[in-house]
């Protein structure tokens, strides 16, 4: 029997690798060998508890094709031949497609209550627990994975490094940030315009692909607040006009730094994406009257608390506050237009990679001053 590694987690804080059997492609599904899968700092917080079941984490999953299941389309979520040993990235989705939510939003919704997604603990996100009680190839922390029937991917173009790729996940969040502010032309809630400021809050990889983003869709002027040296250097790299230390400044100056850069007005749109609860407040107090608030950072739930005022800091303001938790399969695929663009930075915020054997040093590493952490499979 052909058997392979994976990174299982077992208890709090303990990663084990263990050798597990590699599968045959599941029935209409394929089977990959995982090239790279960016450590994500959801990672971390899952790693803090204890997992109800051996689990496989990881879902920002890049790897080529080793089989097909005969029935497998043999083609990506855009249409593009699939052939093996090709390159794909993974929607981490996969939605059940039969219950109320999915038949009424689609694929892309948060509402499906019977999917699946990998390297997630189901109970995170509410949903049905995994079967069995021994660890299976469901997550990027392994050398291989068995990709579902239904599962969507792109393809990778060959020039196109695994841990670059692996960045298609948390693009497709901040290009959703980004995307759900969209409105008519000259409606009065419009902030994606030239003449538009823009601020995010929290500069780890969605808050720096979030400005990425929002200076390739032509934001006037965007401004990055957060901390550690390598993040705000990279912030400057993607495009970023201002960039404020939090460890220098307090909410209070920031936001009338903010305030002075915009006459008074405050900023158009304020994204946060610093998984800070305090953060939402400052962002309220940053966007301008008929302004838009995005909050993206804060998925994971904590105990902590924060003030808002709903009269004087909303409704008479008029601001849209708007959540994001998820991004749709639409959302990739701009997100892998964007991933082509080869005068983009995005190598440059990838800051160290990992073998798959070394996740331990990889997780730690992601608390450190770094700004993308990636395992990936040695040449």
């Amino acid at each position: 029997m052909e058997t392979t590694g994976a990174n299982v987690w077992v208890a709090p804080n303990r990663l084990e690798w263990m050798t597990l059997p590699v599968p045959s492609p599941p029935p209409g599904g394929t089977l990959l060998e995982v090239t790279a899968n960016g450590i994500c700092g959801t990672d971390l917080h899952f790693l803090r508890q204890a997992p109800t079941t051996p689990l496989v984490l990881g879902h920002e999953i890049v790897g080529r094709i080793v089989a097909f299941d005969e029935v497998h389309p043999r083609r990506d979520y855009d249409g593009v031949p699939l052939r093996e040993g090709d390159t794909v990235a993974l929607f981490p989705w996969l939605p059940c497609g039969r219950c109320w939510g999915c038949r009424r939003f689609g694929p892309g919704a948060t509402t499906c209550t019977e999917g699946f997604v990998y390297g997630i603990p189901p109970d995170f996100l509410g949903l049905p627990p995994l079967q069995g009680d021994s660890p299976s190839l469901t997550g990027g922390y392994g050398e291989h994975l068995a990709a579902r029937d239904g599962t969507c991917m792109w393809r990778v173009p060959p020039d196109m490094p695994a841990p670059v790729a692996s960045l298609l996940d948390p693009l497709a969040v901040a290009v959703r940030a980004v995307d759900v502010t969209r409105t008519a032309a000259g409606t009065w809630d419009e902030v994606l315009t030239p003449d538009a400021t823009a601020v995010v809050l929290g500069a780890g990889g969605i808050g720096l692909l979030t400005a990425l983003v929002l200076r390739e869709y032509g934001v006037g002027t965007v401004v990055v607040s957060g901390s550690r040296p390598r993040r705000l250097a990279a912030a400057r790299l993607v495009g970023a006009d201002l960039v404020l230390d939090i460890h220098e400044q307090r909410a209070a100056d920031r936001v009338a730094r903010v305030q002075d850069l915009t006459h008074g007005r405050g900023a158009d749109l304020v994204i946060d994406a610093s998984n800070s609860p305090a953060a939402l407040t400052e962002a309220l107090k940053m966007v301008r009257r008929l302004g838009t608030v995005v909050e993206v950072g804060n998925v994971v739930a904590s105990d902590t608390t924060v003030p808002v005022a709903p009269a004087t800091d909303v409704c008479r303001r008029n601001v849209r506050l708007l959540g994001v938790s998820f991004d749709p399969p639409r959302s990739f695929s701009e997100g892998m237009a964007l991933l082509k663009r080869k005068r983009l930075p995005f190598e440059e915020l990838i800051t160290r990679t990992y073998p798959f054997d070394h996740v331990r040093s990889a997780v730690d590493d992601l608390a450190g001053d770094v700004v993308k952490v990636v395992l990936a499979k040695t040449p």
